[in-house]
């Protein structure tokens, strides 16, 4: 009986609260003030290249730049087992994120409700971002200068202006998907 009630809620999450998520984050973010990023997760394509084709050193730290509801953050710990950060400033993405990381029991995940322009990026191996290009160009500088020289930046789907990646992975159609930077 418990089994089937687990079901239930996972389906009733898959079918209600997924649509929900992506029209709360065009709203948020039309009527936002700060426009400061949308929430969009990461496509399931794009989990897929990464895990395809990236190779990260197990136990090392990520941080996920708005990390929304902290899919990607779920990817790379599982696939990775990364210790994980995500910064997250909207209420409804970090709430049902916390949820999601509960339910699936993620011990190495922590999803602060906070700018991350505001937190120390300089401790962690790996940045990860899923961002527009315009909210890309304006926290390439901070980024660049803030990070460790050997951490690795994991840019999904867009680049920054004033850098060049050191690695770029393509997908099937030869369309270049993730982009891969160092200091």
């Amino acid at each position: 009986m418990i089994i089937k009630e687990i079901i239930l809620w996972i389906l009733l999450v898959a079918v209600i609260v997924f649509p929900l998520r992506m029209i709360y984050g065009l709203f948020a973010f039309m009527f936002r003030k700060d426009k400061s990023a949308m929430y969009m997760p990461s496509f399931n394509r794009h989990i897929s290249l990464m895990k395809q084709h990236l190779r990260l050193v197990r136990w090392k730290k990520l941080v996920d730049l708005w990390c929304g509801d902290g899919k990607a953050m779920r990817f790379f710990s599982r696939e990775f087992g990364l210790q994980c950060d995500g910064y997250e400033i909207q209420h409804f993405p970090h709430l049902y994120g916390k949820i999601l990381n509960k339910i699936f029991w993620y011990p190495n995940l922590r999803l602060l409700k906070k700018n991350f322009l505001l937190a120390d990026i300089h401790g962690y191996d790996y940045i990860y971002v899923y961002l527009l290009p315009t909210q890309m160009a304006n926290i390439e500088s901070r980024i660049f200068k803030n990070i460790s020289d050997h951490a690795i930046i994991i840019s999904n789907s867009f680049q920054f202006s004033f850098h060049k990646p050191y690695d770029v992975i393509k997908d099937s159609r030869g369309r270049a998907s993730i982009f891969m930077y160092k200091k």
